[in-house]
């Protein structure tokens, strides 16, 4: 009988634990929502006086720490994309600043040290009747080439299919790649574009993603957007001081008049054409 009221005592505290940190967790996460609205408010007050409003749906996502990437150039890469573009009898001529250029009877295409690309040349495909076909030939033209892997997606706009995709799970802003259908069998490639897996440096350290920071630094801006939609983190590529291409942790503001880029660790927006 003893032994059956120490069970009940201790069955009592348990749940009496239970509830405390139940309370607990629920008082914490009302405290959550309540800076989260908070905070929500007061930028959307803010915003109104820099004349920009966010969007009804809009919300602000959670803060980040991401690590700098680097990627190393892949010159067989470009190369295997090139031949199967051009033809195995293309030709191939290096500059000093590092641009490759491919040649062969259908044309040309030239890869850049910073990873862009561009490029003219023929194609046996046809050329696309509307925007659908523009996209289903591009897709195969895009698995032809080694570029279409899993995580890729891509978008028609007209005659312009373009390509993009995700590193370390995350998008590249600015890390796309594009062919043009023109008459006669013509196809125009442009873009930026990288090959392998990013990695670290043990000395690298992470780089913190504060979306309020940079959601304040673009309406500070006073830009030419009325409305802003959307903001995701993920990263640019770039060339460093070094020429060696990196991955920088970066910030993309959607708003009714384009699309912006702030840099996470800088805290400064990113001009477009970089």
């Amino acid at each position: 009988m003893q032994w059956d009221k120490v069970k009940n005592v201790l069955i009592v505290i348990l749940a009496a634990v239970n509830l405390f940190l139940l309370g607990n967790l629920g008082a914490r996460l009302w405290q959550n929502m309540q800076r989260e609205a908070e905070l929500d408010s007061s930028l959307r007050t803010l915003a109104q006086g820099y004349g920009l409003t966010l969007d009804e749906d809009f919300k602000l996502p959670d803060d980040k720490e991401l690590p700098e990437l680097s990627v190393d150039r892949s010159r067989q890469d470009e190369e295997a994309v090139a031949a199967a573009a051009l033809g195995d009898e293309m030709e191939r001529a290096e500059r000093e600043d590092g641009t490759v250029i491919f040649e062969s009877s259908r044309g040309s295409i030239e890869w850049y040290a910073d990873g862009r690309v561009q490029g003219s040349f023929t194609t046996e495909e046809g050329m696309p009747e509307n925007e659908e076909a523009a996209l289903r030939v591009a897709r195969r033209l895009f698995a032809d080439w080694r570029l279409q892997t899993d995580d890729a997606r891509t978008a028609a706009d007209g005659m312009t299919v373009t390509l993009s995709g995700t590193v370390a799970g995350l998008p590249v802003f600015n890390r796309t790649i594009s062919v043009r259908f023109d008459a006669e069998n013509h196809v125009a490639l442009s873009g930026l574009w990288s090959f392998g897996i990013p990695y670290t440096t043990v000395s690298g350290s992470g780089v913190s993603c504060n979306a309020a920071d940079a959601l304040l630094e673009f309406i500070s801006r006073r830009s030419a957007a009325e409305t802003v939609l959307s903001m995701e983190v993920g990263y640019r590529m770039q060339l460093d001081s070094s020429r060696r291409l990196q991955l920088t942790p970066t910030w993309k503001i959607v708003t009714d008049s384009g699309e912006y880029l702030v840099d996470c660790d800088k805290k400064t927006i990113i001009d477009q054409e970089n």
